[in-house]
């Protein structure tokens, strides 16, 4: 192969890597995109169809003592007259189980307060909404979907009766 050939081979292999460099990047900066677009923009009063992502509210920073943080998806609603303590956890969390066990106690002795477990890699819109940083976080949520208190790690079952005593209702 004479020199003239070299030089062609090398000029064909820098410009195939230029390329793939190129075409990389611009994959990369697609997926940031269509991962900045995850949640259309619509109006607030739109809520969409019950369950999903439009049907979120964005949620203000949470405040220890503030009683309302946020309103959540219909389907994760406590139901009528009830209470739900909401689990937010990840597959391979061993406090998940934990933390599991004690809302499934403190539930089974309180006629209407159901558990509900969220895979946060299931619904992940529910992190970012919600400011998860940390699984287990355990939501206290009404009938109408707003969140009433939030717990993040294993509760204790003391701190969690003391929690639900006040929002129950009697009667």
């Amino acid at each position: 192969m004479r020199v003239t050939g070299w030089v062609l081979l090398v000029a064909a292999v820098a410009l195939a890597v230029v390329l793939l460099v190129g075409l990389a990047l611009a994959v990369l900066r697609l997926r940031r995109l269509r991962a900045d677009d995850d949640i259309p923009d619509v109006p607030a009063h739109d809520p969409g169809p019950e369950g999903t992502r439009r049907d979120l509210r964005a949620v203000g920073a949470q405040r220890p003592g503030q009683p309302v943080s946020g309103v959540l998806p219909r389907d994760l609603a406590a139901p009528a007259g009830g209470l739900a303590l909401l689990q937010l956890s990840s597959q391979f969390c061993a406090e998940c189980r934990a933390s599991r066990s004690v809302l499934t106690d403190v539930a089974s002795e309180h006629p209407g307060v159901t558990v509900r477990e969220i895979d946060v890699a299931v619904r992940p819109e529910l992190v970012r909404l919600l400011g998860i940083r940390r699984t287990p976080t355990t939501l206290v949520v009404d009938p109408a979907g707003v969140e009433l208190a939030r717990t993040v790690g294993v509760p204790r079952r003391s701190d969690l009766l003391g929690t639900l005593a006040p929002l129950r209702r009697t009667g």
